[in-house]
């Protein structure tokens, strides 16, 4: 980006408008292309395959199947962090009540929870269920 409005504005400027420190912005453009192993092509092929769906168990198993390639979990998840291939989670959804409940039982108790004698009162709580 800097690159194509370098013609038209200062790089200060344009660096500016992006909220980039400019020491940061040439320590980037000075640091060497890295150059993926085998292994990093192969995890990252299958991660944008599955859509970063799969943890890296699943990749680990399936680098062992497609690629031949026989890993430790550790070290794909090592290579995964790495290149922040990390898989979605799916969200947890929470179960909501659908209203109030129309049945309502009544208070035999009426908090008297003393008892003559052993396993004569009985109290749970099941508001939970519909």
């Amino acid at each position: 980006m800097v690159d194509k409005f370098r013609k038209k504005y200062t790089v200060t400027a344009i660096l500016a408008a992006l909220g980039i420190a400019r020491s940061s912005y040439y320590r980037w453009t000075k640091e060497p292309k890295k150059i993926l192993s085998e292994v990093e092509l192969a995890i990252t092929e299958l991660c944008q395959k599955h859509t970063y769906r799969y943890g890296h168990r699943k990749i680990t198993k399936l680098l062992k199947r497609r690629y031949k390639i026989k890993r430790h979990r550790n070290t794909v998840q090592r290579i995964m962090q790495k290149l922040n291939l990390q898989c979605r989670v799916k969200p947890k959804r929470k179960w909501k009540s659908q209203g109030e409940t129309v049945i309502i039982a009544p208070n035999l108790l009426a908090r008297n929870f003393s008892a003559s004698k052993p396993n004569e009162k009985w109290v749970t709580d099941i508001t939970y269920i519909q």
